[in-house]
């Protein structure tokens, strides 16, 4: 059963004609930007943040992404992004964000994006294990993605 729609709002927007490119609709760059805010808002809720992990000396790394598009967004387009945890290992989390298009109520799938992270020990530059509490907040959130066929 597709339970998405469950998931929390990490951002919303519109999109600008300057997030388009020279075919007219949302490019490349623009999605993996609101991804990347749909990112730093989800770890938020699980107490990861600026503030935290300067005073953890953490960060995280980048390991991994993958973008799907499934639907193009245009000029005036209101879109949310909707987030949630998939795996927590010790050093590594993997997160998925799924953006829609609203029209109305409806919500149009536009694209996706899975991420594989590292916890980053910001002085060696190595992965670290999580702090205890943003390891405990993951794992109560934590959400298999069972993707539908139709999708």
């Amino acid at each position: 059963m597709n339970d998405f729609h469950e998931d929390p709002v990490m951002v919303r927007g519109t999109v600008y004609p300057e997030h388009c490119d020279h075919m007219g609709h949302m490019n490349v760059a623009a999605y993996t930007k609101k991804f990347d805010e749909a990112t730093w808002s989800l770890w938020v809720t699980v107490g990861f943040s600026h503030k935290a992990m300067n005073a953890e000396e953490t960060g995280l790394a980048a390991l991994e992404s993958n973008f799907t598009y499934r639907r193009e967004l245009f000029p005036g387009d209101t879109y949310i992004v909707r987030s949630r945890f998939l795996k927590l290992r010790d050093r590594t989390a993997t997160f998925h964000h799924r953006m829609y298009v609203l029209d109305g109520e409806e919500e149009a799938l536009a694209a996706t994006c899975t991420y594989t992270a590292a916890c980053l020990d910001r002085a060696a530059h190595k992965a670290r294990p999580f702090p205890d509490a943003v390891a405990g907040k993951i794992r109560t959130q934590l959400k298999p993605l069972v993707e539908e066929a139709s999708q």
